[in-house]
């Protein structure tokens, strides 16, 4: 799947796309990031964010640079603010929290690499080798 495939069926699908990031929201972010010793944002997260800057459908999400609004009163927080919250878990050491649904947390780690994770001691549950397949059953799963 490719970043295009996958933005064409999510808005297929209805999902909300926020506005997009620019470079410096980005490396705002990054720095802010390695504060916390989480992983950086790769290149594929990079490239999504300058397209749109989080995702929703339903009870998915994809975490932007910024906190964005669904509707009047439903703010999606930061993907900062969400790994600031969850600091102090050891099984996200090294591990970046991009998305989630009802079901799952989705991060990836310094390599790019992206995991599905339990809801409840955050551990992985399965691993994946296309980051865009990740994304799309973070938000695929929050319409199910």
């Amino acid at each position: 799947m490719t970043q295009n495939d996958l933005i064409k069926i999510l808005s297929e699908r209805g999902a909300f796309f926020a506005n997009a990031a620019n470079t410096g929201q980005i490396n705002r972010v990054n720095i802010n990031l390695q504060g916390l010793h989480a992983a950086t944002i790769p290149t594929f997260m990079n490239g999504l964010y300058q397209k749109c800057g989080g995702i929703n459908l339903g009870s998915g999400y994809i975490f932007g640079p910024n906190e964005f609004t669904i509707g009047p009163k439903h703010p999606i927080p930061d993907i900062f603010s969400v790994n600031r919250e969850l600091t102090n878990i050891s099984a996200l050491r090294g591990k970046t929290i991009f998305g989630r649904n009802d079901l799952f947390w989705f991060a990836f780690d310094s390599f790019g690499k992206c995991e599905m994770l339990d809801n409840l001691g955050l551990n992985t549950l399965r691993k994946y080798d296309d980051p865009y397949r990740a994304i799309f059953e973070c938000i695929i799963g929050g319409k199910i």
